[in-house]
């Protein structure tokens, strides 16, 4: 027996070529879109590129590094700034279960 439903005939290469360009304009659309929203709410403003005598792009500044963020012994994710709770604010992984580790750039002799 056959079913009642027909076969939708098959689209065109040039069809298929149009539809799947089409949609390749419009995320390549939403990602320039999201990078603008990204640049704009980023709080460090972005430093031009300097050109020195040569003509040539002078190498950049390496940014100032801050001191790592603590980050949570369960999901390894940084915890957000303020005062830390007994819980992760992310995974809810209590602190209190582990012992609290010695910074890395110290060491005991």
């Amino acid at each position: 027996m056959r079913s009642p439903v027909r076969r939708q005939p098959s689209e065109s290469p040039e069809e298929v070529h149009a539809r799947l360009s089409s949609r390749v304009a419009a995320l390549e659309d939403r990602v320039r879109r999201l990078e603008a929203r990204l640049r704009a709410a980023s709080p460090r403003p972005v430093a031009p590129v300097a050109r020195g005598a040569s003509g040539r792009a002078a190498v950049p500044v390496a940014p100032v590094s801050r001191r790592a963020r603590p980050r949570c012994p369960g999901c390894t994710l940084e915890l957000p700034p303020g005062r830390r709770g007994e819980s992760c604010v992310w995974c809810g992984f209590v602190f209190s279960a582990v012992k609290r580790r010695r910074p890395a750039g110290r060491k005991k002799r």
